[in-house]
């Protein structure tokens, strides 16, 4: 401002104005990893001298251990290395001048390192009795939130009256009620999260009686031979086989030998006399059945 005196005498007053002014390029919320290196900044204008600070939470942040602040070029910048879970929460950059302050705030949430699926535990295949209730087992792991579902031959499956699906903590289990032979086939749980999927599969099956396909023959032995006595069996595992002479049950030892071999029930009498001849009945079963034959030996000549 320039004011006139005497003659050609001026008076100049010079004003300085001052101005403060921040702008934030950062989106209002961002999402950190947690181990990663952040960096925060805002673009500042104003007269010098400009002061810049950082706050977490309305808690100052100084440049030490992870943290790195800083103010240069017009730009004030936050540097933190190896985000944590904790460093989540609202960050405000503050600037101030003499003539005042701006601020920009930014919302940041740390995730952590996210986990693939996995399966702890597998489902097996299995075996189950027409009318019970068959169920489809499996422990998983992997990073929340998990979704599982469960497919049988590649079409996917819901809970109704059929089947009963439940997730309890890493348990995850599928039960298929009043079991048929329609439920037989290939099933799959299919487990995933943001990161990727897993699958594990198994094969259900009806549990067979034990049955006998082929019957022992009635055999004729001369004294001091052996004698072998065979009958071909099927059925779901654990298949138990017994056999008994005159009605009682036989126990393998030094006369007796008593074995199942690839479907085929033996009974060897290694050396026999004329005690030996009776009537033999041989029992198999499993948990769904029982199948029982008798057949005859006679033991002949050299008393």
């Amino acid at each position: 401002v320039f004011i006139p005196l005497r003659g050609d005498e001026w008076r100049v007053f010079v004003f300085v104005l001052a101005f403060c002014l921040c702008n934030c390029f950062l989106p209002s919320t961002t999402i950190w990893k947690q181990g990663s290196t952040a960096r925060l900044q805002c673009t500042v204008k104003g007269s010098p001298e400009l002061h810049s600070t950082w706050f977490l939470n309305n808690s100052e942040l100084s440049t030490g251990g992870r943290h790195a602040v800083g103010l240069k070029d017009g730009v004030a910048t936050l540097e933190i290395h190896d985000v944590l879970l904790t460093d989540s929460g609202n960050y405000t950059c503050e600037v101030l001048n003499e003539c005042g302050c701006e601020s920009c705030s930014i919302k940041v949430t740390v995730k952590g390192v996210s986990k693939p699926p996995s399966f702890r535990k597998e489902l097996l295949s299995t075996e189950a009795v027409r009318g019970s209730v068959a169920v489809l087992e499996c422990e998983i792991a992997g990073s929340a939130p998990l979704e599982v579902s469960w497919k049988k031959n590649k079409k996917r499956l819901s809970s109704d009256k059929k089947y009963s699906i439940v997730s309890q903590g890493s348990l995850a289990s599928l039960e298929i009620q009043s079991f048929e032979s329609a439920d037989t086939g290939e099933y799959e749980c299919v487990v995933s999260n943001e990161v990727g999927s897993a699958t594990s599969k198994s094969v259900l099956k009806q549990k067979e009686p034990a049955r006998i396909l082929e019957k022992a023959a009635s055999i004729s032995v001369t004294a001091g031979d052996s004698a072998t006595l065979e009958c071909t069996v099927s059925g779901s595992p654990e298949l138990k086989v017994k056999w008994f002479k005159d009605g009682k049950e036989m126990i393998g030892g030094r006369k007796y030998k008593i074995a199942v071999k690839e479907n085929t029930a033996i009974l060897k009498i290694l050396a026999a006399d004329k005690g030996d001849t009776s009537e033999y009945k041989m029992e198999v079963s499993n948990k769904v059945g029982k199948d029982e034959c008798t057949c005859s030996v006679t033991v002949i000549g050299r008393f």
